[in-house]
């Protein structure tokens, strides 16, 4: 299998299978949105598209942000913390984000779209494994000129070690999250914006063992979970932790967090 890795300026070439991955926050945000019930999110390049799909879609909620703040008029950021709060069962959101969503509509035409972060990362592998392609495009949706996106590099770093059959040093791959630039956004415990546990939750691998797959339908793109048993064929090669939102002292989190 041929594995190119891109950035947004460079993605949209990729025909057969691409992956978009965004650490910090938005496919981290959106898993937990499934973990709370949502059942579909519909992944937009601008506020305005948001706003107007919001409008065909009957009590759709809208989600994301511009340059990392929450957008007025929407009901919910690009925060895992936050989302983990609310009971989303049933629920269909119209997500829009600054890198994330943006390598998922820049990807549009791959045969299959992934999205992905540490809190799926194996059960991502799982679904590529299964699918079998014959080139794989790894989306680094947070990479810009400036140093940023280095978690989103990361991240890719173990899905290729994965694929590759190689060991993931996983303690360096958390400290290259914690040490990026967009992580360094995320110290202060009671920020509005950007709250120290939404790096946490971004931290804890493999906490979910579902993979996320956009599909295009009547002209819309659309995510759903998938649970990795229904695309694996082999076990998922690390344990799952409990994911959910707790305190910083004692948590599975916090002892995550000072283990890396």
């Amino acid at each position: 299998m041929k594995i190119d890795r891109v950035d947004l300026e460079n993605a949209g070439n990729e025909r057969d299978t691409s992956v978009a991955i965004d650490v910090l926050r938005a496919f981290t945000t959106a898993a937990f949105a499934f973990d709370s019930g949502a059942i579909e999110i519909f992944p937009v390049s601008t506020i305005d598209e948001a706003f107007n799909l919001q409008k065909e879609i009957p009590e759709s909620l809208l989600m994301g942000e511009m340059h990392g703040v929450p957008v007025e008029g929407f009901n919910l950021g690009n925060s895992p913390t936050e989302v983990s709060k609310f009971d989303l069962s049933g629920r269909r959101i119209i997500h829009r984000s600054t890198a994330g969503t943006q390598g998922i509509v820049k990807s549009a035409e791959s045969k299959r779209i992934l999205a992905a972060s540490l809190c799926n990362v194996s059960a991502t592998v799982s679904a590529i494994q299964s699918l079998a392609p014959n080139s794989l495009t790894l989306v680094e949706t947070g990479v810009f000129e400036g140093g940023w996106g280095d978690e989103d590099r990361a991240c890719g770093d173990a899905i290729e070690a994965i694929l590759f059959g190689e060991e993931v040093a996983y303690a360096s791959i958390l400290e290259r999250v914690k040490n990026s630039r967009s992580g360094s956004h995320f110290t202060d415990v009671d920020h509005r914006v950007f709250p120290a546990s939404d790096l946490q939750l971004a931290l804890q691998v493999d906490c979910f063992d579902f993979f996320m797959r956009v599909e295009r339908e009547d002209g819309r793109l659309v995510m759903r979970r998938h649970d990795a048993a229904q695309a694996a064929s082999e076990r998922l090669t690390r344990s799952r932790r409990p994911c959910r939102w707790a305190p910083l002292a004692g948590s599975s989190a916090d002892r995550l967090w000072r283990s890396a």
